[in-house]
């Protein structure tokens, strides 16, 4: 998209900061109601792309409400909310830009075309960064993040993960470029443990780091899928095939390739349909 066009989406929805509780496989239960609308029978469900959800833990939850074979809004948020009373993660969404008019510089951007990205940030709330401040003392601002990359720099959080996002107003459609986070592959590095110490290091990744990184993933792209079609309110959404999207993006003259799983099994899991249409 255009430079305009992302300022303006950005001055829309830029106010208060955007709290995002996630529960481990919550994606399911976001997917789900977000398909029913005011309700759906059950065997309908396990006739629809979303079928397999049904069989996660936390959905049969939900279907142990729908006593008349017909699962309705109120059975998911009601595990939703049960759930979130019992230690969610908490985040702090914040959104920022990428991309470039240059159409020379678009490999090195990661482009699937030339222009601009929506960029949603997945930030650490406060319980988070004091554990952080008091089992590692850090002495910079996001320190397991890589500062070329688009991650909250001012201080005010520190971004665990973050999705790229192109939007065409005109098609009603949307791109997930890329989801990545520095912050799981950078805090696991044994290298970490000489500037933290081999026991704080291990002491963060066990007590503290270890939840959020089992789900970093689905998080991410639950937070960004809801931004889509919640707030920006685009129904279809496309996300880049692992070969199409290197592809595209131009990275085998950097031969630099982003993990197989995040283009393969993570969209699996999100039920997105393989599809030849661009």
């Amino acid at each position: 998209m255009d430079i305009q066009q992302l300022e303006e989406i950005k001055a829309c929805l830029t106010g208060d900061r955007m709290v995002f509780q996630y529960i481990p496989d919550g994606y399911a239960l976001q997917l789900l109601d977000d398909y029913i609308g005011d309700g759906m029978s059950i065997a309908q469900l396990r006739q629809s792309p979303y079928g397999k959800l049904l069989n996660k833990a936390i959905v049969r939850e939900a279907l142990a409400h729908a006593g008349n074979g017909r699962l309705e809004p109120w059975h998911l948020q009601a595990v939703a909310h049960q759930y979130n009373q019992h230690k969610p993660l908490n985040f702090v969404l914040t959104l920022s830009q990428w991309g470039t008019d240059d159409k020379q510089w678009r490999a090195w951007h990661q482009l699937s075309r030339t222009g601009y990205h929506l960029v949603l940030q997945l930030n650490f709330a406060r319980d988070h960064h004091s554990q952080l401040q008091s089992l590692l003392k850090p002495f910079s601002t996001a320190p397991f993040s890589s500062h070329n990359h688009p991650v909250a720099l001012d201080g005010r959080y520190e971004t665990f993960a973050w999705a790229r996002i192109d939007l065409d107003f005109a098609c009603n459609q949307a791109l997930i470029e890329e989801i990545q986070s520095d912050w799981v592959k950078e805090a696991y590095d044994p290298m970490m443990e000489g500037v933290y110490g081999e026991n704080a290091l291990r002491q963060y990744q066990r007590e503290v780091l270890q939840p959020y990184a089992r789900v970093w993933d689905e998080a991410m792209l639950a937070a960004a899928l809801k931004l889509i079609r919640h707030d920006l309110g685009i129904r279809e959404v496309f996300y880049n095939s692992y070969d199409t999207g290197n592809k595209l993006k131009g990275l085998a003259q950097y031969k630099s390739y982003p993990p197989r799983s995040l283009y393969t099994e993570l969209p699996k899991r999100f039920c997105f349909a393989s599809t030849s249409e661009a």
